[in-house]
């Protein structure tokens, strides 16, 4: 059941990613994936996660 867990988590990663892409907001990547994540109930995503993501952990400037 793990593997479902971890596949699901990884598609809600992969599209908010894809969403982040998308919005015009100063959040970093990883705040904005934590507070997806954190409207599904799951818990924020982790430092080996961010590495794994190559996320942004520093907010966006335009």
């Amino acid at each position: 059941m793990k593997t479902m867990e971890e596949k699901s988590r990884h598609e809600i990663i992969m599209r908010a990613k894809i969403s982040y892409a998308e919005q015009k907001t100063n959040m970093s990547m990883r705040a904005w994936i934590d507070s997806e994540l954190r409207e599904l109930g799951l818990g924020p995503i982790s430092d080996h996660e961010c590495d794994n993501y190559a996320l942004a952990t520093h907010p966006r400037i335009f």
